[in-house]
Protein backbone atom coordinates (compact mmCIF):
# COMPACT_ATOMS: atom_id res chain seq x y z
CA UNK A 1 0.00 0.00 0.00
CA UNK A 2 1.21 3.23 -0.59
CA UNK A 3 2.50 5.20 2.05
CA UNK A 4 0.76 8.28 3.33
CA UNK A 5 -2.58 6.12 2.52
CA UNK A 6 -1.54 3.89 4.51
CA UNK A 7 -0.77 6.39 7.38
CA UNK A 8 -4.38 7.94 6.69
CA UNK A 9 -6.13 4.54 6.54
CA UNK A 10 -4.54 3.65 9.88
CA UNK A 11 -5.08 6.94 11.72
CA UNK A 12 -8.66 6.64 10.64
CA UNK A 13 -9.81 3.24 11.17
CA UNK A 14 -6.99 1.71 13.60
CA UNK A 15 -7.81 3.76 16.55
CA UNK A 16 -9.33 1.26 18.77
CA UNK A 17 -11.43 3.15 21.75
CA UNK A 18 -10.63 6.19 23.15
CA UNK A 19 -8.62 7.87 20.63
CA UNK A 20 -5.39 5.07 21.22
CA UNK A 21 -3.71 5.80 17.91
CA UNK A 22 -3.92 9.34 18.21
CA UNK A 23 -2.54 8.97 21.40
CA UNK A 24 0.32 7.06 20.55
CA UNK A 25 1.11 9.76 17.70
CA UNK A 26 1.15 12.62 19.91
CA UNK A 27 3.49 10.53 22.53
CA UNK A 28 6.01 10.20 19.83
CA UNK A 29 5.65 13.63 18.30
CA UNK A 30 6.69 14.50 22.28
CA UNK A 31 9.50 12.62 22.34
CA UNK A 32 10.97 13.70 19.02
CA UNK A 33 10.53 17.26 20.61
CA UNK A 34 12.05 16.43 23.56
CA UNK A 35 15.25 15.41 21.80
CA UNK A 36 15.91 18.57 20.42
CA UNK A 37 15.37 20.40 23.90
CA UNK A 38 18.55 20.96 26.26
CA UNK A 39 19.17 18.20 28.85
CA UNK A 40 17.91 20.03 31.74
CA UNK A 41 14.56 20.39 30.25
CA UNK A 42 14.60 16.96 29.76
CA UNK A 43 15.85 16.08 33.27
CA UNK A 44 12.84 18.18 34.16
CA UNK A 45 10.15 16.00 32.24
CA UNK A 46 11.65 13.25 34.31
CA UNK A 47 11.49 14.42 37.34
CA UNK A 48 7.87 15.65 36.97
CA UNK A 49 6.91 12.10 36.00
CA UNK A 50 8.75 10.53 38.65
CA UNK A 51 7.25 12.26 41.31
CA UNK A 52 4.06 11.80 39.96
CA UNK A 53 4.43 8.20 39.94
CA UNK A 54 6.22 7.98 43.18
CA UNK A 55 3.76 9.83 44.64
CA UNK A 56 0.87 7.27 43.34
CA UNK A 57 3.39 4.43 44.64
CA UNK A 58 3.76 5.43 47.84
CA UNK A 59 -0.01 5.47 48.42
CA UNK A 60 -0.75 2.72 46.78
CA UNK A 61 2.23 -0.09 46.28
CA UNK A 62 2.55 -2.51 49.04
CA UNK A 63 6.12 -2.55 48.58
CA UNK A 64 6.99 1.52 48.24
CA UNK A 65 4.35 1.94 50.69
CA UNK A 66 6.36 0.61 53.67
CA UNK A 67 9.37 2.89 52.53
CA UNK A 68 8.06 6.19 51.39
CA UNK A 69 4.60 5.96 52.95
CA UNK A 70 5.36 8.10 55.84
CA UNK A 71 6.90 10.84 53.76
CA UNK A 72 5.28 14.21 52.75
CA UNK A 73 4.42 14.79 49.11
CA UNK A 74 7.72 14.26 47.15
CA UNK A 75 8.39 17.36 44.91
CA UNK A 76 9.69 17.01 41.15
CA UNK A 77 13.47 18.02 42.41
CA UNK A 78 13.29 15.45 45.31
CA UNK A 79 12.11 12.70 43.24
CA UNK A 80 15.34 11.33 42.18
CA UNK A 81 16.48 11.36 46.26
CA UNK A 82 13.48 9.53 46.92
CA UNK A 83 13.87 7.30 44.61
CA UNK A 84 17.32 6.61 45.47
CA UNK A 85 15.92 5.32 48.79
CA UNK A 86 13.80 2.27 47.27
CA UNK A 87 16.07 -1.21 46.81
CA UNK A 88 16.12 -2.63 43.78
CA UNK A 89 14.10 -5.47 42.36
CA UNK A 90 14.65 -7.92 39.88
CA UNK A 91 12.72 -10.78 37.89
CA UNK A 92 12.43 -13.27 40.70
CA UNK A 93 11.07 -10.79 43.11
CA UNK A 94 8.52 -10.13 40.97
CA UNK A 95 7.55 -13.65 40.50
CA UNK A 96 7.31 -14.41 44.43
CA UNK A 97 5.58 -11.47 45.18
CA UNK A 98 3.32 -9.97 42.39
CA UNK A 99 0.79 -8.65 44.69
CA UNK A 100 3.32 -6.29 46.72
CA UNK A 101 4.29 -4.49 43.62
CA UNK A 102 0.24 -3.86 41.90
CA UNK A 103 -0.90 -1.03 42.67
CA UNK A 104 -4.19 -1.65 44.88
CA UNK A 105 -7.58 0.02 43.93
CA UNK A 106 -6.29 0.89 39.90
CA UNK A 107 -9.20 2.24 38.58
CA UNK A 108 -8.28 2.14 34.99
CA UNK A 109 -8.11 0.18 32.58
CA UNK A 110 -5.57 -2.90 33.44
CA UNK A 111 -4.75 -6.20 31.13
CA UNK A 112 -2.32 -9.01 32.19
CA UNK A 113 0.92 -9.30 30.12
CA UNK A 114 4.25 -11.74 29.84
CA UNK A 115 7.58 -11.81 29.38
CA UNK A 116 9.53 -15.23 28.90
CA UNK A 117 13.11 -13.19 28.30
CA UNK A 118 16.66 -14.76 27.50
CA UNK A 119 15.88 -17.50 30.32
CA UNK A 120 12.85 -18.64 29.11
CA UNK A 121 11.42 -18.16 32.25
CA UNK A 122 7.48 -16.78 31.84
CA UNK A 123 6.98 -13.56 34.31
CA UNK A 124 3.27 -12.28 34.68
CA UNK A 125 2.82 -8.86 34.68
CA UNK A 126 0.41 -5.52 34.27
CA UNK A 127 0.12 -3.24 32.10
CA UNK A 128 -2.77 -0.35 31.91
CA UNK A 129 -3.49 1.68 29.09
CA UNK A 130 -0.55 4.50 29.13
CA UNK A 131 2.10 2.07 29.19
CA UNK A 132 0.16 0.10 26.51
CA UNK A 133 -0.17 3.70 24.37
CA UNK A 134 3.81 4.46 25.30
CA UNK A 135 5.40 0.87 24.34
CA UNK A 136 3.50 1.80 20.61
CA UNK A 137 5.35 5.03 20.75
CA UNK A 138 8.69 3.73 21.76
CA UNK A 139 8.45 1.12 18.79
CA UNK A 140 7.58 4.11 16.35
CA UNK A 141 10.78 6.37 17.87
CA UNK A 142 13.07 3.02 17.34
CA UNK A 143 12.18 2.19 14.45
CA UNK A 144 12.32 5.91 12.89
CA UNK A 145 16.14 6.30 14.22
CA UNK A 146 16.45 3.62 11.25
CA UNK A 147 15.22 5.73 8.71
CA UNK A 148 11.54 4.92 8.97
CA UNK A 149 8.55 6.98 9.05
CA UNK A 150 5.08 6.35 9.75
CA UNK A 151 3.09 4.52 6.83
CA UNK A 152 5.90 2.96 5.29
CA UNK A 153 6.18 -0.90 5.02
CA UNK A 154 7.69 -3.16 7.56
CA UNK A 155 8.36 -6.81 7.62
CA UNK A 156 8.72 -8.63 10.64
CA UNK A 157 10.52 -11.37 10.75
CA UNK A 158 9.47 -12.58 14.67
CA UNK A 159 8.15 -15.27 16.77
CA UNK A 160 6.63 -14.08 19.93
CA UNK A 161 2.99 -16.47 19.99
CA UNK A 162 1.96 -13.45 21.83
CA UNK A 163 2.59 -11.06 18.92
CA UNK A 164 1.56 -14.24 15.84
CA UNK A 165 -1.42 -15.64 17.70
CA UNK A 166 -4.04 -14.63 15.95
CA UNK A 167 -2.62 -13.99 12.62
CA UNK A 168 -5.25 -15.90 9.99
CA UNK A 169 -8.03 -13.70 11.99
CA UNK A 170 -9.82 -11.31 9.36
CA UNK A 171 -9.15 -8.10 12.10
CA UNK A 172 -5.80 -8.90 12.63
CA UNK A 173 -4.88 -9.68 8.93
CA UNK A 174 -6.91 -6.35 8.10
CA UNK A 175 -4.98 -4.44 10.54
CA UNK A 176 -1.31 -5.12 9.04
CA UNK A 177 -2.61 -4.68 5.72
CA UNK A 178 -3.64 -1.27 6.48
CA UNK A 179 -0.58 -1.19 8.39
CA UNK A 180 1.84 -1.86 5.66
CA UNK A 181 3.31 -4.58 8.20
CA UNK A 182 3.66 -8.37 7.12
CA UNK A 183 4.74 -10.71 9.86
CA UNK A 184 7.23 -14.05 9.00
CA UNK A 185 7.46 -16.85 12.10
CA UNK A 186 10.90 -16.58 12.93
CA UNK A 187 10.08 -20.08 15.33
CA UNK A 188 9.87 -22.42 12.16
CA UNK A 189 12.42 -20.57 9.86
CA UNK A 190 14.01 -23.61 7.96
CA UNK A 191 15.95 -23.04 4.27
CA UNK A 192 12.44 -23.71 2.75
CA UNK A 193 11.28 -21.35 4.69
CA UNK A 194 14.13 -18.78 4.08
CA UNK A 195 13.55 -19.38 0.54
CA UNK A 196 9.60 -18.23 0.25
CA UNK A 197 10.60 -15.50 2.63
CA UNK A 198 13.46 -13.76 0.45
CA UNK A 199 10.86 -14.23 -2.62
CA UNK A 200 7.89 -12.77 -0.32
CA UNK A 201 10.25 -9.72 0.78
CA UNK A 202 11.22 -8.80 -2.83
CA UNK A 203 7.52 -8.98 -3.87
CA UNK A 204 6.68 -7.03 -0.50
CA UNK A 205 9.84 -4.28 -0.98
CA UNK A 206 9.69 -3.68 2.41
CA UNK A 207 10.87 0.18 3.64
CA UNK A 208 12.22 -2.02 7.31
CA UNK A 209 12.91 -5.32 8.41
CA UNK A 210 12.89 -6.12 12.40
CA UNK A 211 13.95 -9.37 13.39
CA UNK A 212 16.06 -11.46 15.81
CA UNK A 213 19.90 -10.73 16.02
CA UNK A 214 20.24 -14.41 15.59
CA UNK A 215 17.42 -14.67 12.59
CA UNK A 216 19.33 -12.18 10.32
CA UNK A 217 22.42 -13.59 10.59
CA UNK A 218 21.28 -17.29 9.74
CA UNK A 219 19.21 -15.26 6.64
CA UNK A 220 21.95 -13.57 6.10
CA UNK A 221 24.12 -16.89 5.69
CA UNK A 222 21.76 -18.38 3.46
CA UNK A 223 21.15 -15.71 1.38
CA UNK A 224 25.37 -15.66 0.93
CA UNK A 225 25.22 -19.85 0.56
CA UNK A 226 22.91 -19.32 -2.08
CA UNK A 227 23.56 -16.78 -4.30
CA UNK A 228 21.04 -14.79 -3.64
CA UNK A 229 21.70 -11.00 -3.63
CA UNK A 230 18.37 -8.94 -2.09
CA UNK A 231 17.23 -5.67 -2.90
CA UNK A 232 15.39 -4.76 0.20
CA UNK A 233 14.67 -3.13 2.95
CA UNK A 234 14.79 0.36 1.43
CA UNK A 235 15.94 2.13 4.55
CA UNK A 236 17.33 -0.27 7.27
CA UNK A 237 17.50 -3.48 9.05
CA UNK A 238 16.39 -3.46 12.99
CA UNK A 239 18.23 -6.23 15.00
CA UNK A 240 16.73 -6.92 18.29
CA UNK A 241 15.96 -9.21 21.18
CA UNK A 242 19.48 -11.07 21.07
CA UNK A 243 22.81 -9.21 21.53
CA UNK A 244 24.27 -8.31 18.10
CA UNK A 245 27.44 -8.53 17.93
CA UNK A 246 30.61 -7.79 15.47
CA UNK A 247 30.62 -10.71 13.41
CA UNK A 248 26.73 -10.98 13.30
CA UNK A 249 26.64 -7.27 12.26
CA UNK A 250 29.57 -7.80 9.38
CA UNK A 251 28.09 -10.69 7.70
CA UNK A 252 24.37 -8.98 7.93
CA UNK A 253 26.22 -5.64 6.23
CA UNK A 254 28.44 -7.73 3.64
CA UNK A 255 24.66 -9.37 2.21
CA UNK A 256 21.71 -6.60 2.61
CA UNK A 257 21.90 -3.26 0.78
CA UNK A 258 21.23 -1.13 4.13
CA UNK A 259 22.54 -0.66 7.29
CA UNK A 260 21.18 -2.39 10.29
CA UNK A 261 20.55 -0.53 13.80
CA UNK A 262 20.90 -2.43 17.05
CA UNK A 263 17.56 -2.18 19.10
CA UNK A 264 17.75 -2.92 22.68
CA UNK A 265 14.15 -3.21 24.06
CA UNK A 266 11.71 -5.35 26.03
CA UNK A 267 8.41 -6.69 26.74
CA UNK A 268 7.95 -4.44 30.05
CA UNK A 269 8.92 -1.09 28.47
CA UNK A 270 9.23 -1.35 24.92
CA UNK A 271 12.48 0.75 23.47
CA UNK A 272 15.03 1.32 25.85
CA UNK A 273 17.71 2.35 23.78
CA UNK A 274 18.22 2.21 19.83
CA UNK A 275 21.49 2.91 18.48
CA UNK A 276 22.89 6.06 16.54
CA UNK A 277 22.92 5.41 12.69
CA UNK A 278 26.55 5.66 12.39
CA UNK A 279 28.04 6.77 15.90
CA UNK A 280 28.29 3.74 17.80
CA UNK A 281 26.38 4.19 21.04
CA UNK A 282 23.01 3.98 21.77
CA UNK A 283 20.24 6.73 22.67
CA UNK A 284 18.45 5.89 25.77
CA UNK A 285 14.48 6.77 25.93
CA UNK A 286 14.49 9.17 28.14
CA UNK A 287 11.25 9.74 27.49
CA UNK A 288 9.79 7.11 29.52
CA UNK A 289 12.70 6.09 31.70
CA UNK A 290 15.52 6.50 34.04
CA UNK A 291 18.06 4.02 33.40
CA UNK A 292 21.09 3.46 36.01
CA UNK A 293 24.05 0.99 36.12
CA UNK A 294 24.15 -1.32 38.97
CA UNK A 295 27.18 -3.56 39.79
CA UNK A 296 26.14 -7.02 38.27
CA UNK A 297 25.38 -9.38 41.21
CA UNK A 298 28.36 -11.77 40.18
CA UNK A 299 30.45 -8.54 39.78
CA UNK A 300 31.03 -9.34 36.13
CA UNK A 301 30.35 -5.63 34.72
CA UNK A 302 27.60 -3.63 35.34
CA UNK A 303 23.73 -4.37 35.00
CA UNK A 304 21.19 -2.55 33.54
CA UNK A 305 18.72 -1.02 35.86
CA UNK A 306 15.45 1.02 34.93
CA UNK A 307 12.69 2.94 36.28
CA UNK A 308 9.80 2.75 33.94
CA UNK A 309 7.65 6.63 34.38
CA UNK A 310 4.28 5.18 31.96
CA UNK A 311 2.64 2.05 34.17
CA UNK A 312 1.23 2.85 37.79
CA UNK A 313 -0.94 -0.05 37.33
CA UNK A 314 2.35 -2.23 38.14
CA UNK A 315 5.28 0.65 38.83
CA UNK A 316 8.87 -0.67 37.89
CA UNK A 317 10.94 1.46 40.29
CA UNK A 318 14.65 0.58 40.24
CA UNK A 319 14.18 -2.95 38.14
CA UNK A 320 17.02 -5.17 37.30
CA UNK A 321 16.96 -6.11 33.82
CA UNK A 322 19.39 -8.56 34.03
CA UNK A 323 21.12 -7.25 30.69
CA UNK A 324 24.99 -6.23 31.21
CA UNK A 325 25.66 -2.87 30.17
CA UNK A 326 28.91 -1.51 27.84
CA UNK A 327 29.47 1.74 28.56
CA UNK A 328 29.80 4.59 25.77
CA UNK A 329 33.60 4.80 24.28
CA UNK A 330 33.83 8.56 25.11
CA UNK A 331 32.40 10.83 27.54
CA UNK A 332 31.82 13.58 25.42
CA UNK A 333 29.15 13.83 22.99
CA UNK A 334 29.42 11.53 20.13
CA UNK A 335 30.31 12.25 16.15
CA UNK A 336 26.65 12.95 15.35
CA UNK A 337 26.61 15.54 18.27
CA UNK A 338 24.31 13.92 20.66
CA UNK A 339 25.17 14.68 23.99
CA UNK A 340 22.97 13.00 26.47
CA UNK A 341 21.35 9.96 28.21
CA UNK A 342 23.13 6.96 26.06
CA UNK A 343 24.97 3.92 26.70
CA UNK A 344 27.34 1.75 24.26
CA UNK A 345 25.01 -1.02 23.86
CA UNK A 346 23.92 -4.71 25.94
CA UNK A 347 26.75 -7.22 25.98
CA UNK A 348 24.53 -10.21 27.01
CA UNK A 349 23.52 -11.38 29.85
CA UNK A 350 24.58 -11.73 33.40
CA UNK A 351 23.25 -15.14 33.21
CA UNK A 352 25.59 -15.49 30.16
CA UNK A 353 28.79 -15.19 32.15
CA UNK A 354 30.18 -18.17 32.88
CA UNK A 355 31.78 -18.90 37.03
CA UNK A 356 34.39 -21.33 37.08
CA UNK A 357 35.45 -23.66 39.74
CA UNK A 358 38.02 -21.31 41.28
CA UNK A 359 35.96 -18.50 40.60
CA UNK A 360 37.08 -16.77 37.52
CA UNK A 361 34.82 -14.80 35.65
CA UNK A 362 33.42 -15.22 31.76
CA UNK A 363 31.89 -14.03 29.93
CA UNK A 364 29.61 -15.55 27.47
CA UNK A 365 31.06 -13.83 24.00
CA UNK A 366 34.55 -15.23 24.60
CA UNK A 367 33.02 -18.23 23.15
CA UNK A 368 30.94 -16.07 19.84
CA UNK A 369 34.40 -14.96 19.46
CA UNK A 370 36.04 -18.36 19.33
CA UNK A 371 33.72 -19.50 16.97
CA UNK A 372 31.88 -16.79 14.77
CA UNK A 373 32.94 -17.03 10.96
CA UNK A 374 34.16 -20.62 11.43
CA UNK A 375 33.35 -22.41 8.42
CA UNK A 376 30.68 -25.29 8.29
CA UNK A 377 29.83 -24.34 11.93
CA UNK A 378 25.77 -23.31 11.38
CA UNK A 379 25.27 -23.26 15.36
CA UNK A 380 26.91 -23.24 18.43
CA UNK A 381 26.21 -23.39 21.97
CA UNK A 382 28.48 -23.20 24.98
CA UNK A 383 27.03 -24.94 28.64
CA UNK A 384 27.87 -25.05 31.63
CA UNK A 385 26.58 -28.23 33.60
CA UNK A 386 28.44 -28.11 37.02
CA UNK A 387 31.72 -25.69 37.63
CA UNK A 388 34.03 -28.00 36.64
CA UNK A 389 32.19 -29.45 33.95
CA UNK A 390 31.37 -28.03 29.80
CA UNK A 391 30.47 -28.84 27.02
CA UNK A 392 30.92 -27.18 23.61
CA UNK A 393 27.54 -27.99 21.35
CA UNK A 394 27.98 -27.41 17.72
CA UNK A 395 25.82 -28.08 14.52
CA UNK A 396 26.88 -28.31 11.09
CA UNK A 397 29.26 -30.26 8.57
CA UNK A 398 31.49 -32.26 10.97
CA UNK A 399 33.31 -33.80 8.36
CA UNK A 400 34.89 -30.56 7.09
CA UNK A 401 36.65 -30.61 10.47
CA UNK A 402 37.39 -34.58 10.26
CA UNK A 403 41.48 -34.15 10.47
CA UNK A 404 42.10 -30.03 10.69
CA UNK A 405 43.13 -30.76 14.43
CA UNK A 406 40.68 -27.96 14.95
CA UNK A 407 38.36 -29.76 17.20
CA UNK A 408 41.64 -30.32 19.62
CA UNK A 409 42.36 -26.00 18.89
CA UNK A 410 38.62 -25.39 20.17
CA UNK A 411 39.08 -27.66 23.21
CA UNK A 412 42.27 -26.38 23.94
CA UNK A 413 41.57 -22.79 24.01
CA UNK A 414 38.23 -23.49 26.42
CA UNK A 415 40.59 -25.71 28.91
CA UNK A 416 42.69 -22.37 29.16
CA UNK A 417 40.17 -20.12 30.33
CA UNK A 418 38.45 -22.80 32.49
CA UNK A 419 41.35 -24.38 34.51
CA UNK A 420 43.51 -27.77 33.55
CA UNK A 421 41.21 -29.65 36.26
CA UNK A 422 37.52 -29.37 33.83
CA UNK A 423 35.83 -31.54 31.92
CA UNK A 424 35.90 -30.13 28.55
CA UNK A 425 33.70 -32.07 25.91
CA UNK A 426 33.35 -30.56 22.12
CA UNK A 427 30.25 -32.52 21.13
CA UNK A 428 28.50 -32.53 17.27
CA UNK A 429 24.40 -32.28 17.52
CA UNK A 430 22.08 -32.01 14.65
CA UNK A 431 20.07 -29.01 15.77
CA UNK A 432 20.32 -26.39 18.92
CA UNK A 433 16.88 -25.62 19.89
CA UNK A 434 15.87 -22.00 20.84
CA UNK A 435 14.53 -21.13 24.39
CA UNK A 436 10.51 -21.25 24.61
CA UNK A 437 11.14 -17.19 24.12
CA UNK A 438 12.20 -18.07 20.59
CA UNK A 439 15.48 -16.14 21.49
CA UNK A 440 19.03 -18.15 21.20
CA UNK A 441 21.84 -18.56 23.90
CA UNK A 442 24.88 -19.26 22.64
CA UNK A 443 26.07 -19.37 26.43
CA UNK A 444 24.08 -21.62 29.31
CA UNK A 445 25.89 -21.14 32.44
CA UNK A 446 25.74 -22.94 35.57
CA UNK A 447 22.71 -22.10 37.74
CA UNK A 448 23.77 -18.78 40.09
CA UNK A 449 24.68 -18.48 43.68
CA UNK A 450 22.44 -16.99 45.53
CA UNK A 451 21.77 -13.17 45.36
CA UNK A 452 24.25 -11.03 47.73
CA UNK A 453 22.36 -9.20 50.95
CA UNK A 454 24.32 -6.20 49.80
CA UNK A 455 23.80 -6.24 46.23
CA UNK A 456 20.94 -3.76 46.41
CA UNK A 457 23.19 -1.26 48.72
CA UNK A 458 25.84 -1.41 45.95
CA UNK A 459 24.39 0.07 42.98
CA UNK A 460 25.63 3.53 41.62
CA UNK A 461 23.73 6.31 40.38
CA UNK A 462 25.10 7.38 37.37
CA UNK A 463 24.63 10.20 34.87
CA UNK A 464 22.65 7.54 32.23
CA UNK A 465 19.12 8.77 33.33
CA UNK A 466 19.47 9.94 37.08
CA UNK A 467 22.13 12.77 36.84
CA UNK A 468 24.46 14.28 39.40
Amino acid sequence: MWPPLSATLSRLLIDRRHGHRREVLHLWAERNLLETMPVEAVRGHQMVLLAGLLNHARRTVPRVREILGGQPEIEPQDSFAALAELPTVGRADLQEHPEAFQAEGFEGTVCSDATGGSTGTPMSFLVDTATQRAREASLYWGYAQAGWRYGEKIAMLWGSDRDLKGAAGLRRALRWRIENRRWFNAFDFGEDRMRATHLALSRFQPHLVVAYAGTLFDYARFLEAEGLKPDYPRHGIVSSAEVLTPPMREQIGRVFPRPVTDFYGNREFGAIAVECRGCGHCRVNAHDLILEAAPAEDGAGEEVCVTYLRNRAMPFLRYRTGDLLRPPDRDGPCRCGWDRFRIGGVQGRSSDVIVTADGHRIHGEYFTHLLYGCEGVRQFQFVQDAPDRYRLLLAGDRAAWKGTGQEREWKEAIQAKVGPAASVAVEWVDEIPKLPSGKFKFTVAAAPSARGSDFAQALRRTSLGIGD
